[in-house]
């Protein structure tokens, strides 16, 4: 495996191999189809116990751990059975590409066969490496308890939520009942009222556009008959 594996993830996998020394197995079921065996391992005063279940047509193992799927490497819990029935060397099927040394040469698959083309970041493996074994930590830690595995499961779903959020964006709903999108104001349209407005005039505008009227007693501008000195002069 040292020839295989980069130098990082061979660290990992012997890990795994040495704290396999220390499980045991203990078989539980067996029929036609399968194996299931008991992997009980004694850590931090507590006894966890996982399940290791072997398919005798596709000869496959598979743990309750679920290691494998999450980090891409063999568990110990495997391991100790392989170490059991003296496995010389491990199964192409359970060494992935992308932890080879080799992996830059080619398409890196996923545990499903699926190509992974952002594979070559280094960065990004190791951001996948470090969450999957702190996910399978957890998991491993819940596992035994019922109470841990319902409060591991809701608050699995409630992160599920929060990260479709940050990758998709908040709804329209959920931004104070307001849309996201841009709303655009338009101005009024006009309206033409029956008849124009008229302004209101005074007494004296409307004298001057009348036009100027001459008194009829004198013919002089600035009064009329009424107001004429002539007629105020006469006794």
């Amino acid at each position: 495996m040292a020839t295989l594996y980069t130098r990082t993830m061979f660290q990992k996998f012997e890990q795994e191999l040495i704290q396999s020394t220390t499980c045991f197995l203990e078989l539980k079921t067996e029929d036609a189809s399968k194996v299931v065996f008991n992997v009980s391992e004694r850590k931090n005063w507590e006894t966890r116990v996982a399940e290791v279940v072997y398919v005798k047509d596709s000869d496959h193992a598979s743990c309750s751990c679920k290691r494998f799927e999450f980090v891409g490497i063999i568990c110990k819990h495997i391991l100790a059975l392989f170490r059991r029935d003296q496995i010389e060397y491990m199964p192409d099927k359970y060494i992935l590409k992308r932890w080879k040394k080799t992996a830059k040469s080619g398409l890196v698959s996923d545990a499903n066969g699926n190509e992974i083309k952002d594979s070559a970041d280094p960065g990004l493996l190791i951001k996948r490496s470090t969450m999957s074994r702190l996910a399978s930590d957890v998991v491993e830690d819940a596992l035994m308890c019922e109470e841990r595995c319902e409060l591991l499961s809701e608050t699995l779903k409630s992160l599920r939520v929060k990260l479709k959020l940050l990758k998709d964006g908040p709804s329209n709903d959920e931004v104070g009942g307001f849309s996201s999108q841009t709303q655009y104001m338009k101005y009024p349209k006009r309206v033409r009222c029956n008849g124009g407005s008229k302004r209101v005039t005074g007494a004296k505008e409307k004298a001057m556009k009348r036009g100027i009227r001459h008194c009829r007693e004198c013919g002089h501008i600035g009064h009329d008959r009424r107001q004429c000195p002539r007629n105020l002069n006469t006794p």
